[in-house]
């Protein structure tokens, strides 16, 4: 069997429909492939709307129903049942345009001239958004050609390439490595940097074949509850750990990228800070992490940038002055002027 497609589900029912008929797209035939979709607790139509695909397509779909474990336990569930040579990992909000996944198979997961196959094939991917809340990309493409091939690690120090669904793994190599997804936020960042680190032979091509949803006000990444965000910042400052860790190594490559993954979760840290609201207790609590090393704006040396860093700064300086930026950020930022940016 070529392809294991893992699918992940929960509380996409508005979704998922659009994500199962765009695998059923894909030109694959019956026996070289499985898709295999995780019903992660869903508290929605989810379960039905997968036994009706499962019923009416059984030699393609398989359906696991197991106790809400996370996005992360629901991707290592799918691939411990996987009988594919590679594993692609689809989020069920989003979804792949028509005929990707066996256009990428057989253009550029093939052996090259000296009968290398790839551990890693990235492929790209295009914002879309159904809700009328931002810009649709509508140019994804299939065609493409390889502007990357060698080794995985030196191609990811210069580029993060943090989504897990814009690749096929080799199976062997994850199970080699013993590579699974943590059950964390950012978890994509923390697997593809768990799998470059072991220097896997790596084709990146320009195909743009996968479709983002922007428009899912459901997402983790999109929470505001207090408690699951004070959960998601614990869970950065684990990542924040186990990337500081690299730090002390002789590989150069991963030394890079290390840094820079520190510094995108250090970011996300001071976002998530700011979505909620802290008691004193726990201002002094949670920015004490922002202390163990130094962050570069994500926006730049440009006045907003500076102004931004200023403002951040300022948060973590005084919990009065937490409460300002905070105010500052939910009235005149997201209003105003990330809008411009």
């Amino acid at each position: 069997m070529k392809l294991s497609v893992i699918v992940p589900v929960y509380n996409v029912e508005k979704f998922l429909p659009r994500c199962l008929d765009s695998l059923l797209r894909q030109g694959m035939e019956v026996g070289e492939w499985e898709v295999i979709c995780v019903n992660d607790g869903s508290p929605d139509n989810c379960a039905a709307i997968l036994a009706e695909y499962e019923k009416k397509y059984p030699d393609i779909f398989k359906v696991i129903t197991q106790e809400n474990q996370g996005l992360g336990g629901a991707r290592n569930t799918g691939t411990a049942m996987a009988r594919g040579e590679y594993i692609a990992y689809l989020d069920s909000d989003d979804y792949i345009i028509d005929g990707a996944y066996s256009y990428l198979l057989e253009h550029f997961c093939q052996p090259n001239t000296v009968g290398a196959e790839p551990d890693v094939l990235v492929f790209g991917h295009k914002n879309v958004c159904t809700d009328g809340t931002g810009v649709t990309d509508h140019d994804a493409r299939l065609d493409g050609v390889i502007t990357f091939e060698g080794d995985g690690a030196a191609a990811y120090r210069d580029n993060p390439l943090p989504f897990v669904w814009t690749k096929f793994y080799r199976h062997d190599y994850l199970l080699q490595h013993n590579i699974q997804s943590e059950i964390v936020i950012c978890q994509d960042e923390i697997f593809n940097f768990n799998v470059f680190k072991y220097h896997p032979y790596t084709r990146i091509v320009s195909c743009l074949v996968c479709c983002y949803e922007q428009g899912n006000t459901n997402s983790i990444q999109k929470t505001v509850n207090k408690e699951e965000v004070l959960v998601q910042l614990n869970d950065l400052y684990y990542n924040i750990r186990l990337m500081r860790t690299f730090l002390q190594g002789e590989d150069t490559d991963m030394f890079i990228a290390a840094e820079r993954n520190i510094n995108n979760f250090l970011n996300v840290y001071n976002k998530k800070l700011l979505t909620i609201s802290l008691s004193r207790n726990e201002w002094r609590q949670y920015t004490q992490v922002l202390h163990l090393m130094s962050q570069k704006s994500v926006y730049g040396d440009s006045l907003v940038g500076k102004l931004i860093a200023g403002l951040k700064n300022m948060a973590t300086h005084s919990y009065l002055e937490y409460l300002f930026v905070r105010f500052f950020h939910h009235h005149v930022f997201l209003k105003y002027i990330l809008p411009r940016i």
